[in-house]
């Protein structure tokens, strides 16, 4: 199973779309970011992970099948949150971006990329055989009893001598 290069995804999404962006899981941990807001390993702040896993709500009181994003402006930038039931992708753009024209395309990436994560996914496990060790427990504490009687008489006559 090959591990995801996050920063690698995030560094071309900025070249290709020229717009920084960052990459978190469900719980809102980023895993990669070109965004100084939301640096690698830190956590998105719940009021935004609420407003997310809230999106369900949101849409029935909308009369709407789903919502994937939405975007926050603030001063000076557009704060675009797209995410799918793993992945959250936050994308950092100036105010004069179009917003109805790029939302799709970093829509597409991100279905694109939770496939790709998912087939990555272990699909089996090894059965672990219990029995095994439990048997190297048990030869260990036989042994181990054997050594502490192991010159039980020589101990007690130091002992008996010392006294």
């Amino acid at each position: 199973m090959s591990k995801v290069k996050y920063e690698e995804i995030v560094s071309q999404l900025k070249s290709d779309l020229k717009a920084e962006c960052a990459i978190a899981n469900k719980y809102g941990i980023i895993l990669g970011s070109v965004i100084k807001e939301f640096a690698k390993g830190k956590v998105i702040p719940q009021g935004i992970l609420s407003l997310i896993s809230n999106s369900k709500d949101i849409a029935n009181e909308l009369n709407l099948n789903k919502i994937t994003s939405f975007a926050l402006e603030s001063e000076k930038y557009n704060y675009l949150f797209t995410f799918s039931k793993e992945l959250i992708l936050i994308s950092k753009l100036d105010l004069d971006v179009n917003l109805a024209k790029f939302m799709p395309s970093i829509s597409v990436f991100l279905k694109k990329l939770n496939v790709s994560i998912a087939e990555e996914e272990v699909k089996s496990f090894s059965v672990f055989d219990f029995s095994k060790e439990v048997l190297k427990i048990e030869d260990t504490l036989q042994s181990e009893k054997i050594k502490k009687n192991k010159y039980s008489i020589i101990k007690d006559l130091v002992k008996h001598i010392s006294s």
